[in-house]
């Protein structure tokens, strides 16, 4: 292989990579009024995650009566749903407050409100955002995006070296129809 051709090929995964980590999930958010019905229930929130993210928000409980909010990750959260004992990533419990984690890891993540002394309907004024911004990937994005440009233009300098200078011999000229 030509060394231009092997400059081309990582120029080209460079970029390709620069793109992807530069380009941040985009920021989801919402206000939700929520109802935790009477009984053993709960009321949640389902993130999906491809890389790094914050997820964050607040919560207040119409009528002040205490909630749990908790924040798992897609096997905690199976084991809770089923009454199994879980660890969680984040827990609060009261009638109003925040809650905030950063997530390293891609995969699913599930904020879950319920009723935290009794189990008398609740309802939940609940407002969240997934923001995906971050100032480290984007500065490697870039710095990954240039070298790869840099690498494609020089790449491209050396191909047009090694190529043999064109001739005039070298191009091909139309015959002139011959006399008939």
């Amino acid at each position: 292989m030509k060394s231009f051709q092997a400059l081309l090929i990582v120029a080209g995964i460079l970029f390709i990579i620069g793109v992807y980590v530069i380009y941040p999930p985009l920021p989801v958010s919402d206000n939700i009024a929520a109802n935790i019905p009477t009984g053993n229930y709960y009321y949640r929130i389902s993130f999906s995650i491809v890389k790094e993210n914050q997820i964050s928000g607040t919560y207040s409980v119409t009528g002040g009566t205490n909630v749990n909010v908790y924040i798992f990750t897609a096997g905690q959260f199976d084991l809770y749903r089923t009454s199994q004992a879980t660890d969680n990533l984040f827990k609060t419990t009261g009638s109003s407050g925040s809650f905030s984690i950063t997530v390293l890891t891609p995969g699913t993540y599930y904020v879950v409100f319920d009723h935290a002394a009794n189990n008398n309907a609740q309802d939940v004024q609940i407002t969240y955002l997934r923001d995906g911004w971050n100032p480290i990937f984007l500065g490697t994005g870039v710095a990954l995006i240039a070298v790869g440009i840099a690498l494609g233009v020089l790449g491209n300098r050396q191909r047009r070296k090694q190529e043999a200078p064109r001739k005039a011999t070298d191009v091909v000229m139309f015959d002139q129809p011959k006399p008939s």
